[in-house]
Order: structure tokens, then C-alpha cells, then sequence
């Protein structure tokens, strides 16, 4: 790991993916994990590290590419390690994660198998009802390049795979078989089968539609989630759209609802378009979208749940920093229904008229009111107001003033004055005085950061004699200064600690890396918080004691408390309060 680390550049590396400015020593950027204006995304060339001070990621060329590419760490590490000309290095004596990797391994040859037979099945006379509809769909010319199949049966595909050597629990691990009984079947028998592929080329999941217009089961099915597969950090042929983007420039990505009305859009020409598989977007894939480009057009279903879907992933895109469009789709129509109907071409025009997120937002809450109530139009303009509000630049909150003004004939003087109504107040003494008081009240766990940032950063002044394990509050804290120790006495560099901690730790382990120093920390500090964190301890323990001895007043409790008191004194008269 350290080779790795060693061989693997973080600055050539991070700036495939943001553009790095030299601001002394350090290299700056707009964070690539959230959306910001100011840079505040910092990486250490002597350190080999990255931090962002702002949404307070960080870590090292593992971590950075495990978290742009939304990837495990194996396959971080394989992927740097083929870019420096590696073998593939091991987490040495982790047996855990040797298991998982196994396993990882052999279910995605399992999946490879299994999307490989099912292709073939969609060739058989069992398969007429699937080709049929892949014709009335009119995607026939699609089915090699997205890999469509079909599920033959209930034991069919699990028949075979028993042949490859597979056992029925690996077939349940991989998300394609569920037990009844003594027996296991097929979760997608007799349905249209949609392989789901990751950006890497490998199969993770299966989407299976059903064929049977009468039957009771649901018409879309995805593989439950996996250790191959989680849909929440999943987009439906991104692997296509990442192929594109290798080719050319990419300028913008279309998101559907699903995976046939993205088959659907690609045959008509948009290959730049991937699906969210009928479920809300996420964090994680907001920011897969943003690895590729920065415009984004959300062409939902233009029914009410579609609708509702869009309202909940415009925020989260926003977030992330992307441009986001909306495609106007209503009567109910999907973009497979404006394709058959009109072409291209005619959704290539409604592309052009998709509008900005919030017109859609505006658009979508003027639906809900009836304009010819007064009473209706007023809580209307208020509520909308309530979203323009949102905007940081003034220009932007005049533009949707005016939309606001077409659409209910309000002056734009009664608009403005009701966006100054609706301004947000500024914090009250009080409140101030407040928010200083739970300061105050941190000190301990300020002491115990800039400990422990010393120690893991090893800064001169840092007194690693110190036992100071028994005065820390929590096992995160705990973790971090048996880390801090171990890199002491081995001599480990500190961009590799983020593969020895546990993950539970990892954000706090980011947070104590990437600490801020000053220029006037020293010894004396560093002892003084050491002091404090000691006293503190035993001030919490008499307090403890205290109120154990009210209730038992037992002679042994008070001897402990005063033997605390004594080394309170002892600690004052020494200089260490």
C-alpha cells in the first residue's frame, strides 16, 4: 500500500477531475463533493493529501478516487495500481476484506454467466412473448447493445448456473434467486430481462420487465440490493455514456425515469441518456452526473408521480453544483410515448424548451392553487416568493419576480415588497449569546482535536509519552490515537492511516488530518490541553462518585473521591490548571 501510495501522484491524479490552482506550497479547487463557488479544496504535495474545508472530505489517492468514481476500494486500488504499472497490492492479514473481494469476484463472474444465458434464451421459441414486445417497442436493433434477455421458466437460469459450478446461496447472494420452501427459483422467470452495468463494463443487476398482462406481480422488477449492487449509487447506461464521453465531448446528460425510455431515446439518437431506474435521484448519483458534465435535463414521466419524483431530484442536482433543465412532459406522456409519436425530432424540440429549475418549480406550485380565487393567488405569490427567496444573485430573484408577475398580474412593487417581508432576519443578541455559551461549554472536546491532530500529523511539539487513552470520551477518539501510535512506532506515512482505520472512523480521521493549525501553536499549548483533558476527566469522575456515594454512602466511594481532590490540588500546585 505505501508503494502505491508512493508511485501514485494526487496532484496529477485530481486534476483529471478538477482544475487545480498553486497557491503557495498547497494546490486550491471548487470542491468536487459539493457544490461551492470559493475554493476551499486543498491538496498537500508533500503530504499527498486532500481536504476540503468546507464539506471536510478528505484523504488520499485511494480515498479520492474511490469517492469521485463511487467505487469500492479494491477497485481503487486496481485501477491506481494498473495506471502505476503495479501488481495489484493486498490489505495484508485482512482476512475481511480478502473475503469480500473473493466474493465480489466470484458473483460478478456468476452475473457475467447469467446475463450471458439469458441473451441467448431471448433466441428460443420460450421467448416469443418477449420478442413481441421488444418489436411493438420498436427497440428490436437494441437488444446486443444493451444485452436484452429472457428469463425462461423458474429454475431455468439456476439450472444452468448450477452447471458452472454456482450454489444456490451464491445465486441468492447475487440477487437472482429467493428460496420457497426447500426450493429456490428464479426472482425473474418469465420476464423481459435489462442488464444493469456499471461504468466498469461489469454486470451488477438485473431489471426484468413482465410480459403477462393479466398476471398480479408488479410490471418492473430490479435485483434487490447486493454487495454488487445498491441502486441508490446506480444509473442505468452510464457505462454508455462514459464510453461516449471517452469518444467526444460530452455537452449535456438526459435522466429518465427508467431503463426502457432510455433504451428508447438511445435508438432515437440520444446516446447521452441514462435512467434512475423509477427512483428518486441521490447524492451519489448527482455526483456521478457531474463526473461527466455539468448539464443536466431531467425528462421524468410527465404523470403525477413523475412529477413528484423530479420535484425531490432538482435540489439534490442543484446541490452538487450542475445545471439542471426540466423537460416539459405532461398528459401523462413518457419519453418513449413523445418518440412514437413525434420522432426525433420532436423531442428534440422539447429538449429546447426545457426550462430552468426553478421556472419548474414555480410552474409546478402554481398547478396546486386555482388563480381565479383571490385568496388562492395571493398564498400562491407568497409561496413562490418563498422559492425565488432561495437564489443568492439579485438578477435571478428579478427574472422569477417577473414570471411571478405574468402569471398572476401582481405590480412588481406589491412583489418586491413582499420578497423584503419574507427576507431573513439577521441572529438576535440573544441568540448570539447563546451559540458562545455551548463554545465555551466545547472546551474539552476542542483540547481533545488538537491533541490528537498533533499526534496523528506528528508535529514537533507533539509528546507522544503522553498517556492520555484513558482521558479520551469516545471510541472514535480512541481509534484515532491507537492510530496515531502505531504510524509513531512503525513509521507509516499518514496518507496510508485512511486504509487502517476502521470506516466508522473515517470522517472523523479526515476531519484531524486535515486539522488547522496555527502559527502559535506550540508545546505549551499542547500541554495545557493535555492538562485540561485530564482535569476534566477527573472532575466528571468525583462528579460520578459523588452522586453514587448519596445514594450508598459508602466509606470506599469517598476515599476515591478524595484521593480525586488530591489530585486535583496536586495538579494546580504544579502549574496544571
Amino acid at each position: 500500500m505505501e508503494e502505491l501510495l508512493s508511485k501514485t501522484d494526487l496532484v496529477q491524479l485530481a486534476s483529471k477531475y478538477v482544475s487545480l490552482t498553486k497557491k503557495g506550497n498547497n494546490y486550491w479547487a471548487c470542491c468536487p463533493f459539493h457544490h461551492e463557488k470559493t475554493p476551499s479544496f486543498q491538496i498537500s504535495p508533500d503530504k499527498q493529501l486532500y481536504y476540503c474545508h468546507g464539506c471536510h472530505e478528505g484523504g488520499n489517492a485511494i480515498t479520492f478516487i474511490k469517492k469521485i468514481e463511487n467505487i469500492e476500494s479494491g477497485e481503487a486500488i486496481k485501477l491506481l495500481a494498473e495506471a502505476a504499472h503495479m501488481t495489484i497490492p493486498e490489505y495484508q492479514g485482512d482476512k475481511k476484506y480478502f473475503d469480500l473481494k473473493k466474493k465480489r469476484e466470484r458473483l460478478s463472474t456468476l452475473m457475467r454467466e447469467a446475463a450471458m444465458h439469458y441473451h441467448e434464451n431471448l433466441s428460443t421459441d420460450a421467448a416469443a412473448a418477449a420478442r413481441a414486445y421488444i418489436e411493438q417497442r420498436q427497440i428490436t436493433s437494441m437488444v446486443n447493445k444493451f444485452g436484452l434477455g429472457y428469463s425462461v421458466g423458474r429454475t431455468e437460469i439456476l439450472d444452468f448456473l448450477k452447471t458452472k459450478g454456482y450454489t444456490y446461496r451464491e445465486m441468492k447472494e447475487a440477487g437472482i434467486a429467493e428460496q420457497s420452501g426447500d426450493s429456490y427459483y428464479d426472482v425473474f422467470m418469465n420476464r423481459l430481462i435489462i442488464p444493469i452495468i456499471n461504468p466498469y463494463g461489469g454486470v451488477i443487476a438485473f431489471g426484468g420487465r413482465i410480459l403477462d398482462k393479466n398476471t398480479k406481480f408488479a410490471k418492473y422488477r430490479n435485483s434487490c440490493q447486493t454487495v454488487l449492487f445498491d441502486k441508490s449509487k446506480v444509473l442505468f447506461a452510464l457505462n454508455l455514456v462514459k464510453k461516449k464521453k471517452q469518444r467526444e465531448n460530452l455537452d449535456s446528460i438526459i435522466v429518465t425515469e427508467g431503463y426502457m425510455d432510455a433504451i428508447s431515446l438511445y435508438k432515437a439518437g440520444f446516446d447521452n441518456t441514462v435512467a434512475s431506474m423509477g427512483t428518486s435521484l441521490t447524492f451519489e448519483q448527482a455526483r456521478q452526473l457531474k463526473n461527466y458534465c455539468n448539464k443536466i435535463y431531467i425528462s421524468y414521466d410527465g404523470d403525477g408521480a413523475g412529477q413528484k419524483a423530479t420535484l425531490r431530484g432538482l435540489d439534490i442536482l442543484e446541490s452538487v453544483g450542475l445545471n439542471v433543465r426540466v423537460v416539459p412532459l405532461s398528459g401523462g406522456m413518457d419519453p418513449d410515448d413523445v418518440i412514437k409519436t413525434s420522432g426525433a425530432e420532436g423531442y428534440r424540440q422539447l429538449l429546447d424548451k426545457a426550462v430552468t429549475l426553478t421556472t419548474f418549480k414555480i410552474n409546478n406550485l402554481a398547478e396546486k392553487y386555482d388563480f381565479d380565487d383571490p385568496d388562492e393567488k395571493s398564498k400562491f405569490a407568497v409561496e413562490a416568493i418563498k422559492i425565488i427567496k432561495k437564489l443568492d444573485n439579485p438578477v435571478e430573484q428579478e427574472e422569477y419576480l417577473g414570471l411571478i408577475h405574468k402569471l398572476t398580474g401582481y405590480s412588481m412593487a406589491i412583489l418586491y415588497k413582499q420578497a423584503q417581508v419574507d427576507r431573513v432576519e439577521p441572529e438576535t443578541p440573544k441568540e448570539i449569546q447563546k451559540e458562545e455559551e455551548v463554545n465555551k461549554s466545547d472546551s474539552l472536546t476542542i483540547a481533545q482535536d488538537f491533541i490528537l491532530a498533533s499526534l496523528i500529523n506528528a508535529k514537533p511539539y507533539a509528546d507522544f509519552s503522553e498517556e492520555i487513552f484513558t482521558y479520551l470520551s469516545n471510541d472514535a477518539q480512541r481509534q484515532i490515537y491507537d492510530l496515531a501510535i502505531e504510524k509513531y512506532k512503525n513509521g507509516y506515512s499518514v496518507q496510508s492511516l485512511f486504509n487502517r482505520g476502521s470506516p466508522e472512523i473515517e470522517d472523523y480521521l479526515k476531519s484531524m488530518i486535515g486539522y488547522e493549525f496555527t502559527n502559535t501553536d506550540d508545546k505549551r499549548k499542547f500541554d495545557e490541553c493535555v492538562n485540561l483533558i485530564k482535569r476534566k476527566s477527573l472532575e466528571r469522575q468525583k462528579e460520578q462518585l459523588g452522586e453514587e456515594y448519596e445514594k450508598t454512602k459508602e466509606h470506599d466511594i469517598l476515599n476515591q473521591i478524595n484521593a480525586i481532590e488530591l489530585q486535583l490540588r496536586q495538579m494546580k500546585k504544579s502549574g496544571g490548571l
